[in-house]
């Protein structure tokens, strides 16, 4: 029996980053309907949407969103040692700030980050990071 996950996905709200965000709620979704995932733009995030998540994504289509200010800031003062998470950008260079804002808080990041348009489908990456 498969254990059930709270999937937390975290975006800037750009149209592409919403787009993947349902693609990978989707996939979670489908694997097993009690799963409980949880789409939320940055701007509206909070705390608490965290400390329940068995796995967390993250996604922006720029370096430095403004949206993510809030985030960026508890991230450095958290500790998700251990827990499993992917991040997803709309080009390299956001995909390298992501990283950059998970690293203090040790997020598992164990696949390489998906990037539209060039990390092929959505339901292939998410396999490595899960």
């Amino acid at each position: 029996m498969e254990t059930k996950k709270t999937v937390l996905i975290v975006t800037d709200g750009a149209e592409s980053t919403v787009k993947v965000a349902g693609e990978i709620a989707a996939v979670f979704t489908a694997a097993s309907p009690g799963n409980k995932v949880k789409v939320v733009k940055a701007e509206d995030f909070t705390a608490t949407d965290l400390l329940p998540a068995d796995l967390c994504f993250f996604g922006a289509e720029k370096p430095s969103p403004a949206s993510f200010a809030g985030l960026e800031q508890l991230l450095l003062h958290i500790n998700l040692a251990g827990r499993p998470g992917g991040l997803f950008a709309g080009s390299a260079k956001a995909a390298a700030y992501l990283r950059r804002i998970v690293h203090d808080c040790e997020l598992r990041v164990s696949a390489g980050p998906f990037v539209s348009g060039s990390s092929g489908s959505v339901k292939t990456w998410i396999k490595t990071v899960k």
